[in-house]
């Protein structure tokens, strides 16, 4: 006797709910992408979740991008990129996941943001130049190499890396389950997406000097990007009608969520409390960038700056040190009930006491891939580093000197969460800035989350 089988993998496409007239979406005309996943029987293995569309740049004039990077070039359509970081997710200002009766899953302000803070440190140059690449070929450890794609249109096939949509196990979105969801992504502004290409030369004692070359200055043209063909697809496992019946009606699920918050670092000791409301919270990550530099297309928006001082709307400024950190829950050091001191040991090189820390928050404690080098804190191999080692790798083997400066750390290393939901969060940040260049100071929390979801809908529990 034949046996039906228990569950069917079907591939799903899903066009968006509010498509606008060939299905062109830009931050000026239609910045708004909206998914509704209906809540037809079956489990959704976000594992496998897709954004599918083609990304293109031109001038606000109409014409193609035409870049051939070099140090003393800076022809007309000539010397723009994106974040070569994060690649073509660069686009994405915010992402909000909400359930079909209204209720708020996740929303992540800045996810752009967001993905340019954890992205090198969760990709090595391996991951950079082969499997990531697959899925976006904006990707690359070298700003050359992502302006020489945006010559032409990129297919880009882009998984959302938000905490809902990276759980592991299959979400039921039948009426046995979260009754489907709702997927709203804002585009951000073309000043803020599209940014210089980064020349790197390489001297003659090894270090390595960036010159960022952008053609914003010299032509009257500007330039803007947009995204078609825009769909998303994932798999999704139907159960058979013996299954679908037995299935309870009832249930929870947990996952990590992502949560967002701004604040602006000036003074050379800052204390940066805040409120988070988050019950089970399990890392805070930080990034840092002159707020000169945010929506301006001569600089690079995602780029992880170090502190500085005197910086402008087209200089990076003077590096200054950041000298010691401390976290506090409650007005109380925790949970390195320390102080974190960056004194010089060797060449001046940052210390793992503050690195370290951050870049637990960002993987958890799983450190095999990143770009992050704790002897430099801005790539691989580009200065002169230990004293048997006096130059550099060659530029073309190395990633481009991008800095890597985050800070943050983990709460609680069994990922269960510690509850911050009636005490503040709160880090304390010593340096030599002189006041007179306003960071912007981009917080990340990674949070455990429990919805319980019944017949009635969903409610979310912590």
């Amino acid at each position: 006797m034949n046996r039906s089988q228990a569950f069917t993998k079907r591939k799903v496409i899903i066009s968006p709910n509010n498509q606008p007239s060939g299905n062109v979406y830009s931050s000026t005309t239609f910045p708004q992408i909206q998914f509704v996943l209906g809540s037809s029987p079956g489990l959704a293995d976000f594992k496998t979740l897709r954004l599918n569309y083609t990304f293109q740049a031109k001038s606000t004039a109409g014409n193609p991008v035409r870049n051939t990077p070099s140090a003393n070039t800076n022809a007309a359509h000539n010397g723009m990129a994106v974040s070569n970081r994060i690649g073509s997710t660069n686009a994405f200002q915010q992402i909000n996941i909400s359930t079909m009766n209204g209720r708020n899953l996740e929303t992540i302000l800045n996810l752009n943001r967001y993905l340019a803070t954890i992205s090198p440190n969760q990709i090595n140059q391996f991951d950079y130049l082969n499997t990531f690449q697959g899925q976006d070929p904006l990707l690359s450890t070298k700003s050359i190499g992502c302006c020489r794609q945006m010559n032409v249109p990129v297919e880009v096939s882009t998984p959302l890396r938000t905490g809902f949509l990276s759980n592991s196990t299959p979400i039921n979105l039948s009426q046995k389950g979260i009754h489907g969801c709702v997927i709203n992504i804002l585009l951000d502004q073309n000043a803020n997406v599209i940014g210089p290409v980064e020349v790197v030369t390489q001297d003659t004692d090894g270090s390595q000097s960036v010159l960022e070359q952008t053609a914003s200055g010299t032509i009257s043209e500007g330039f803007q990007y947009q995204l078609s063909n825009v769909f998303l697809s994932y798999d999704v496992y139907v159960p058979n009608d013996q299954v679908y019946s037995s299935m309870p009606s009832s249930g929870q699920i947990t996952f990590n969520s992502i949560n967002s918050m701004t604040s602006t670092l000036l003074a050379s000791d800052q204390t940066i409390t805040l409120r988070t409301g988050l019950k089970n919270l399990i890392s805070a990550t930080h990034s840092t960038i002159p707020a000169t530099h945010l929506n301006n297309i001569k600089k690079n928006g995602m780029k992880l700056e170090r502190l500085s001082i005197n910086a402008t709307a087209s200089s990076n400024g003077t590096p200054v040190s950041l000298n010691t950190a401390q976290f506090f829950k409650g007005g109380v050091l925790f949970p390195a009930n320390t102080i974190l001191d960056s004194e010089e040991q060797g060449l001046k090189n940052p210390q793992s006491q503050i690195i370290q820390p951050a870049l637990n928050s960002i993987t958890l404690n799983d450190n095999d891939h990143q770009l992050l080098n704790p002897q430099t804190s801005v790539g691989l191999n580009n200065s002169s580093g230990f004293n048997v080692q006096q130059k550099s790798l060659s530029i073309n083997q190395v990633p481009d000197p991008d800095s890597d400066f985050v800070l943050g750390i983990a709460t609680d290393t069994s990922q269960q969460g510690v509850d911050y939901s009636r005490q503040d969060y709160a880090i304390r940040l010593q340096s030599d800035l002189n006041g007179g260049t306003p960071f912007q100071f981009f917080s990340f929390f990674r949070a455990r989350n429990v919805i319980q979801y019944t017949p009635m809908g969903v409610e979310v529990m912590e």
